[in-house]
């Protein structure tokens, strides 16, 4: 559906964007400028990445998609309380972060727990950081605007986006984002009021779904598993690594505080924008998988040259979060698993940030070989997602926030519990009941991975932590 006036401008877009990440690249010396920007981003940047960062391709597309399946819940259930959440984030613990940050996510679980869990901790995260998610999305979208395999178009957007994260490091990152938020927020919103209008707004799509009337009702969309699941994913953030980071490149505590306070108005009413979004396609392609709908929906209603800037945001809001997530997973491997299993001492700069580059190109594969295993955006996402919480959730928060004692087996057995029984769930699902559905792993992994840590906390003697570190990734 793309003309080659089209697709000029996102030639001319990606060759810009390639420009910044190597004008970044000079400035990059070691770590410290590599992986947080020598801690100098200043609120408009942490505004933009946080907020490109944190959608992506499953928070655009992927939330078309439930939006279409589950109506109106997806924004009260999901949405809301993704973003309730955050509010202690932003006033309480990303100010501490920024002051105390010297460590990473595995280095606090070395403190907690010992080395041993410590790698385990850093398989799951860099796994994790794949963001297999997003890279389903670029299907959809490909398949929408040029009508080309979707591996294909994967291979670019992943080639694409571990250049610029090898490039620039993060203010590289930083500052791409920003202009893919720009693109994101304004293509998104540009063309909702047409496609809203066309379907007679709310009325319309009340009328049109009577037959069936959970579909706008605030929580009666889904299963009473699927909706407990997203409750629990909510929290998820606590543990999600890019937060952190962004916390702690901010020039200031209060810039990071601000600029998390300012990204609550922009994501609820975004969020509104795409769940409308998502309720109107169920309406106008009853059957159609939503996604890849809602793209072609969008392009039909622009004119020529606009639909670019469309799909600028769409695949903008792709590669800033794979960016930023390829270059926490690529630090992970060079910090946390490489330099903890093999170096003997410690490892230069320069070799740190070439791992770390090394890092971002085995997860771009990894990313490759599994996204599009999926049906849903959010399938990918949710797995995920629920897989580093069921491992890595309880020992993260436990080690933060208990000050009684800890201990290895508390760790090990935390992970252990967490993962056999979600991967045991996963392939051999448990269906409760037509009204409360599947049983959401999770909903399981998680409460067992807390057990197991209270049983673990009981054996062995307690392992040391210094109360002075805290997270930096």
């Amino acid at each position: 559906m793309l003309t080659g006036i089209d697709n000029i401008v996102i030639v001319f877009t990606v060759i810009g964007v390639l420009g910044i990440g190597y004008y970044f690249s000079k400035s990059i010396t070691d770590m410290e400028s590599y992986y947080l920007a020598n801690r100098s981003l200043p609120w408009s940047l942490v505004v933009g990445t946080l907020v490109a960062s944190w959608y992506g391709g499953v928070g655009v597309v992927g939330t078309i998609g439930y939006a279409s399946v589950f109506g109106m819940a997806t924004w009260f259930i999901w949405s809301i309380g993704a973003h309730a959440v955050r509010f202690p984030l932003a006033l309480w613990v990303g100010p501490r972060i920024h002051v105390r940050a010297d460590v990473t996510i595995p280095d606090v679980i070395d403190h907690a727990y010992g080395k041993a869990a410590a790698v385990i901790a850093s398989i799951f995260l860099f796994m994790y950081c794949s963001q297999l998610g997003e890279i389903t999305a670029t299907g959809f979208i490909g398949e929408a605007a040029w009508g080309v395999n979707k591996v294909y178009l994967g291979i670019f957007v992943v080639v694409l986006t571990i250049a610029l994260t090898c490039l620039g490091g993060l203010m590289g990152v930083a500052v791409t984002d920003m202009i893919f938020f720009f693109f994101m927020i304004m293509s998104v919103c540009m063309v909702f009021p047409q496609i809203y209008d066309s379907v007679g707004g709310m009325a319309g799509i009340r009328a049109a779904t009577a037959s069936d009337p959970a579909f706008t009702s605030p929580v009666a969309g889904m299963s009473v598993t699927k909706a407990l699941m997203l409750v629990l994913l909510c929290i998820n953030v606590y543990a999600d690594p890019s937060f952190y980071q962004r916390f702690s490149a901010s020039n200031t505590a209060k810039t990071g505080r601000r600029a998390m306070l300012t990204c609550f108005c922009l994501w609820l009413v975004f969020d509104a924008v795409t769940n409308m979004a998502g309720m109107v396609v169920h309406v106008k392609y009853p059957g159609a998988q939503p996604e890849l709908a809602y793209v072609q929906m969008v392009l039909s209603h622009l004119p020529v040259g606009i639909r670019a800037l469309f799909i600028i945001g769409l695949f903008g809001a792709i590669i800033s979060t794979l960016d930023s997530y390829y270059l926490i997973g690529g630090t992970t491997l060079a910090k946390d698993i490489y330099a903890r299993i093999f170096a003997k001492e410690e490892l230069s700069d320069k070799k740190l940030v070439n791992l770390s580059r090394l890092g971002a190109c085995i997860l771009g594969v990894i990313g490759l070989c599994l996204a599009f295993r999926f049906t849903l955006v959010y399938d990918a996402f949710v797995f995920l997602i629920s897989l580093w919480m069921s491992t890595g959730f309880v020992p993260v928060l436990m080690a933060l926030m208990y000050n009684g004692k800890k201990t290895q087996m508390a760790g090990l057995l935390s992970m252990g519990a967490g993962c056999i029984s979600f991967a045991w769930l996963s392939l051999c699902p448990v269906v409760i009941s037509e009204s409360f559905g599947a049983l959401e792993p999770i909903l399981v992994s998680l409460p067992l991975s807390f057990i197991f840590w209270m049983i673990g906390s009981r054996i062995g003697k307690e392992t040391g932590f210094d109360d002075q570190k805290t997270i930096r990734c």
